[in-house]
């Protein structure tokens, strides 16, 4: 084999060499897209829901004279991966970029914070909008929703999507008043105006400095009232949320 058919064999093997290396990086990042990281230092472990009708009265010379408002309490659990080998904490979870993909399309949104760690009151004097801000737990020993700090090993963070003044009811029959479907139904009020469905991107931070960014979106509230007054839903599979590094 001459001095030119050796230089070509070892031009061309070079070239393949290199595509070989670029279509593997590529198959990789291809990859990353699809399935983001697989072994973080913490996961998502439920989410819960709760959704509930509210009324707040006001002064009348009725038997029923109230406004209407629906809540939906947001629980996001986070967990260690025991998977992960390595000793990681919490530094922050934040969310951020939060926005309604479908809005609804009656009353008024907000998001709110807990100011107490007492789940019957944790929203009674919460009043600062967060809706379209930026929202941060920080990580601390343990778990203090009235400080909006989560447990640096995994703990759980906090916050409610209030639609308020979606209508109101007055009347002057009945003695009781059930808190369920049928008192928008009494309202004139159409379940499906109250549907919207929520994006956030939620970014978990390590203390040594490792950031950990997905995208959760919510359908709220996740079911029709009906005649139940409490909607309570817990969401545990996550195969479609990918997180990714920043």
């Amino acid at each position: 084999m001459n001095e030119n058919k050796i230089k070509i064999i070892k031009k061309y093997g070079f070239i393949a060499f290199i595509s070989i290396v670029i279509i593997i990086s590529i198959l990789l990042m291809v990859r990353y897209q699809v399935e983001g990281e697989t072994n973080m230092p913490f996961e998502l472990e439920q989410i819960v829901i709760k959704s509930t009708i509210y009324s707040k009265s006001r002064n009348s010379e009725n038997t029923w004279d109230v406004e209407l408002a629906q809540n939906n309490d947001i629980y996001i659990y986070i967990k260690e991966n025991e998977n992960y080998k390595k000793d990681e904490t919490i530094k922050s979870v934040t969310l951020e970029k939060t926005s309604m993909g479908r809005e609804n399309k009656i009353g008024t949104l907000s998001i709110l914070l807990p100011t107490s760690n007492d789940i019957k009151t944790a929203y009674a004097n919460s009043e600062v909008n967060y809706l379209n801000k930026t929202i941060e737990y920080t990580g601390n020993s343990i778990d203090n929703m009235e400080k909006q700090d989560i447990c640096q090993k995994g703990g759980v963070v906090a916050f409610r999507i209030a639609n308020s003044n979606i209508g109101e009811f007055v009347s002057n029959e009945g003695t009781e008043l059930r808190y369920d479907g049928t008192l928008l139904q009494k309202a004139n009020i159409n379940e499906q105006d109250l549907k919207l469905e929520m994006d956030m991107d939620l970014i978990i931070e390590t203390t040594s400095g490792k950031k950990y960014k997905t995208t959760i979106t919510l359908e709220l509230p996740p079911e029709d009232f009906g005649g139940n007054g409490v909607i309570n839903k817990t969401i545990t599979d996550f195969s479609d949320v990918v997180f990714k590094r920043e």
